[in-house]
């Protein structure tokens, strides 16, 4: 004979015995989550791994070849073809847009942008934003003299700006992809899907773009200078980027 006491208690086995049964998908499906999160993961460093091996091994052999040789053949020819474009107000943007990575308009660019965003309590963004651009400059110096290759000739190609240092890679450039490119990622990161998004991908994008485009029609650089320094800074801007999210992940 079943007493009340044992009838009560069987249901709630039953019960328990059914929540196991139920526990157990929410564990596998946590489980197989987990899994293919690491998955991604792994791709995605593989990837990048291989993009800045790539850029290295790209940028090694250019540079190289930039000490070398003061210019190639396709650097004289895509200079004046560059040169040859006579659009209105073409000229001045173009002197605008240097003038942006030029004296000391660059260092106060970083400050206040990196100053801002440490008052904005994104203070990991605002001193990574900083130190990157600092240690960039640096690395541009260095790289320069290595390379020690000389400015276009102005008997060759058109001058139009006094320029200092050495001529492989951009500075500007280099400047450029480092900050804007850091600016443009933490747009990515940070803003809401919509018009300020968008707009800043659009202008931050620009920016990085034309300035290759800008110091070539000036003269102050060679084709290959600029691709040179597309790839130095793909990569700094690879470490910055990678330095953010190891900051951000510990503190």
């Amino acid at each position: 004979m079943i007493t009340d006491e044992e009838s009560s208690e069987k249901p709630e086995a039953i019960r328990g015995s059914d929540g196991d049964a139920g526990a157990a998908p929410d564990e596998e499906g946590e489980a197989a989550a987990f899994t293919s999160a690491a998955s991604t993961t792994i791709r995605r460093v593989y990837w990048a791994e291989l993009v800045f091996a790539a850029a290295l091994g790209a940028y090694a052999v250019l540079a190289v070849l930039a000490h070398r040789y003061a210019y190639f053949g396709w650097d004289v020819e895509l200079s004046r073809t560059i040169q040859s474009i006579d659009l209105p107000g073409f000229r001045t943007a173009m002197i605008g847009i240097s003038r942006l990575g030029s004296g000391w308009l660059p260092v106060a660019l970083v400050v206040a942008s990196g100053t801002a965003l440490v008052v904005a309590r994104r203070r990991i963004e605002g001193l990574t934003l900083m130190a990157g651009a600092g240690l960039g400059s640096a690395l541009d110096r260095l790289l320069k003299a290595l390379t020690a290759r000389p400015r276009p000739d102005g008997g060759i190609v058109q001058v139009a700006v006094s320029t200092h240092y050495e001529s492989f890679p951009s500075g500007h450039v280099l400047f450029f992809i480092e900050f804007f490119g850091f600016l443009f990622f933490l747009s990515y990161l940070l803003l809401k899907p919509g018009g300020l998004r968008r707009a800043s991908f659009v202008v931050l994008g620009s920016l990085i773009a034309v300035i290759g485009v800008s110091r070539v029609y000036l003269g102050a650089h060679w084709p290959s200078d600029v691709v040179g320094a597309y790839l130095a800074g793909g990569m700094w801007l690879m470490l910055m980027i990678e330095a953010y999210r190891r900051l951000k992940t510990r503190l």
